[in-house]
């Protein structure tokens, strides 16, 4: 049962024409355990289904097919086609980006799965504490957005906002489906230094200054992020790429590949010193801004070993040190 199991999951996904950006997304979201769980026990049906539907539909039969027993290679037309009506921008067959990509796909899956209740506006008291402000927020949230996809890839965000003249602060909490985070100007760095640009303060000055509610005008304030709640799958995309995608970034990030080796503890809002993650895919980049390449690195549930996913081609296992190169493009961790 053993040999037979380390082998399923391991199919490879034909390229309809520029849709490896899907493929390699594709295979990282096949490779998130209850994700995946969840979707190879899903029966939808495509009758009078909404566009989401039909996009969840196609997902779960695409899942369903990569993890039956000899299915070597899929074509992914289907989910290709459903996932094109609702979205324009991808009926044609030009390279696009994965992490835009995987920010749609999911939202899609979330709102077709989503039971959540529109309603009721936020309002909270100002005097509580923020943790209870986070909470309160958070049971707000997830009262209007409620799925399975949420639950294993939302976090919420800890905005604080301090003006420089009186020193009032205030706080706001937002949901985050993944982090995008700076790399630094240097060629080499730590992944660590990438999260530390994300959370440090910055100086809201100018046109850019908020209006402080104590002072009752606009104030040059400082702004500074931290986690508050930390999801069970955390998304990480590091920006390579200029706004404008005219370049691209190739510093090598060296990011924690080891079980439990990533340690989000210190980017916590409150001081829980522990909060460990294990990687388990990457999606990478190769080449150029203009046209490049993805593929796919994913850890098996049960060997535990590291394929690389390029296309129809399915690699034999790799080594760990394979994992860290300047194309990682987007990180997908496990809270352990």
């Amino acid at each position: 049962m053993q040999a037979h199991a380390s082998r399923l999951g391991l199919c490879g996904l034909r390229n309809i024409g520029n849709t490896c950006f899907m493929n390699s997304v594709i295979q990282c979201l096949s490779h998130t355990q209850e994700l995946t769980r969840f979707l190879r026990s899903h029966h939808g049906s495509r009758s009078s289904a909404t566009k989401d539907q039909q996009i969840l539909h196609e997902f779960a039969k695409l899942i369903q097919e990569m993890w039956t027993s000899n299915v070597h290679t899929v074509t992914p037309m289907e989910l290709k086609r459903a996932f094109s009506t609702k979205h324009r921008m991808y009926s044609d067959y030009n390279q696009q980006d994965a992490q835009e990509f995987l920010r749609f796909f999911l939202d899609s899956l979330h709102s077709a799965l989503n039971s959540g209740v529109k309603g009721e506006t936020l309002n909270i008291d100002d005097n509580l504490s923020d943790n209870k402000k986070a909470d309160l927020t958070w049971e707000w949230y997830t009262r209007h957005e409620n799925s399975l996809v949420r639950d294993l890839f939302v976090g919420q965000l800890k905005s604080t906002l301090k003006c420089t003249t009186c020193g009032n602060t205030s706080v706001t909490f937002d949901p985050f489906w993944d982090l995008s985070v700076p790399l630094p100007s240097s060629s080499r760095c730590k992944l660590e230094a990438c999260l530390d640009l994300f959370i440090r303060e910055e100086v809201l000055d100018g046109d850019e200054m908020p209006t402080c509610a104590k002072c009752k005008t606009r104030r040059k304030c400082t702004k500074s992020f931290t986690i508050q709640r930390f999801p069970k799958y955390l998304v990480i995309h590091l920006k390579r790429f200029s706004e404008t995608r005219w370049s691209k970034l190739s510093n090598i990030v060296e990011f924690p590949t080891s079980d439990s080796e990533l340690n989000m503890g210190s980017y916590g809002a409150n001081s829980n010193s522990n909060v460990h993650y294990s990687l388990y895919a990457i999606s990478n980049h190769m080449g150029s801004t203009a046209g490049g390449h993805y593929v796919a690195l994913c850890k098996h549930p049960v060997s535990r070993k590291w394929h690389e996913f390029n296309d129809n081609i399915v690699s034999e296992a790799l080594s760990e040190n394979h994992l860290v190169s300047s194309s990682a493009y987007i990180l997908f961790y496990e809270r352990t």
